[in-house]
């Protein structure tokens, strides 16, 4: 078996004061920033077969985006598009993205985020280690619940209230795992991967945000470095 090489990339992707923010049924225009929104990289390597990795403060981005990101990443890497994966946080806070739109700022904002993008990568390839990888699954208990019920009457509602008569059952099981891999690098900081199933839209308003994704960054690098 070859020997393993991780390496990690942070880019920031703060977009323009004004730029329409996805993620809810209603216009909605950036009027500050309440804390920066990323695009994090992590690079492996094993017998010189290179996979990226890039995690995405974003709402959604469709599978034509993705794509035409993905392309463009491959191109400035030289990594084979296939090795390059991609998701988003689901923060509601943060950019709406589109290649297909007359709005100035928003057409800005995506040249800019494909440069992050490739720049992210970029830093994870030339911050390859040598690396010992290790995983673990726990718990984290009471965070999560179901929002979608069937109803008596048979139909399907989001947040139907606490203690509505009218409900019959949830749809679905609370997943609380927590899945962590972790990266121990020769002569380099600690990596880290977190999953965890939840849906980031807490903050709410007007404010760019990472919403709870960017605290539990925030939370994780600070234990490690203690």
């Amino acid at each position: 078996m070859g020997k393993l090489k991780a390496g990690f990339g942070r880019t920031n992707i703060n977009p323009p004061l004004g730029i329409p923010i996805g993620g809810y049924y209603v216009p909605r225009h950036a009027e500050r920033i309440l804390d920066d929104i990323e695009v994090n990289a992590l690079a492996l390597e094993v017998n010189d077969q290179r996979v990226v990795l890039l995690s995405v403060d974003q709402c959604t981005l469709n599978n034509a985006i993705m794509t035409h990101m993905r392309e463009h990443v491959s191109e400035a890497i030289g990594v084979a598009m296939e090795n390059i994966f991609m998701h988003t946080t689901h923060s509601h806070t943060t950019p709406a993205v589109s290649r297909e739109t007359d709005n100035p700022l928003q057409q800005e904002y995506y040249q800019f985020l494909l440069c992050r993008l490739a720049d992210a990568a970029k830093f994870a390839l030339d911050d390859l280690k040598d690396a010992r990888m290790g995983w673990a699954v726990g718990q984290s208990r009471n965070i999560s619940f179901v929002r979608r019920f069937r109803m008596k009457d048979g139909s399907v509602k989001t947040n139907p209230g606490i203690g509505n008569p009218d409900i019959l059952h949830p749809i679905g099981d609370v997943d609380e795992r927590v899945n962590v891999l972790r990266f121990d690098r020769e002569g380099a900081d600690t990596i880290v991967l977190v999953n965890f199933g939840n849906h980031p839209d807490t903050v709410g308003g007007n404010n760019i945000s990472a919403d709870w994704p960017g605290m539990l960054r925030r939370t994780v690098e600070k234990s490690i470095d203690e």
